[in-house]
């Protein structure tokens, strides 16, 4: 087999294992425990990974932007801090319509469990 035909073969097999792995095992993670506290918990973490890392950073420990939620959730009452997040405060931009309340909710268990 000369040097072209290998390439050739070479792009074809990379290309096909992608395939593969798109097709079969990296599928979108969902909740697998929907309805007890532990999924509850996983949902928090997922909305904070999409929602709120890119302003606060992972896990909630401050960015470049905002501050740490893990100091606002135990400073405040669950209602403000739902508040907040819901109409917005100060530089933060109201998420009402892109989080539901039982959301940010989630988001406060979550934050709760981690340690300081």
């Amino acid at each position: 087999m000369d040097k072209k035909n290998r390439n050739v073969l070479l792009k074809f097999t990379v290309a096909a294992v992608f395939l593969m792995l798109n097709v079969t095992g990296c599928e979108k993670k969902e909740n697998p425990f929907p309805d007890d506290v532990g999924g509850q918990i996983f949902q928090g973490n997922k909305i904070v990974n999409v929602k709120c890392s890119g302003c606060h950073g992972a896990l909630g420990g401050g960015g470049m932007s905002a501050p740490k939620l893990l100091d606002y959730v135990k400073n405040a009452s669950s209602e403000e801090f739902v508040e907040t997040v819901i109409k917005g405060r100060g530089g933060m931009p109201p998420f009402d319509g892109l989080l539901k309340e039982d959301e940010v909710l989630q988001i406060i268990d979550w934050l709760k469990k981690l340690p300081s």
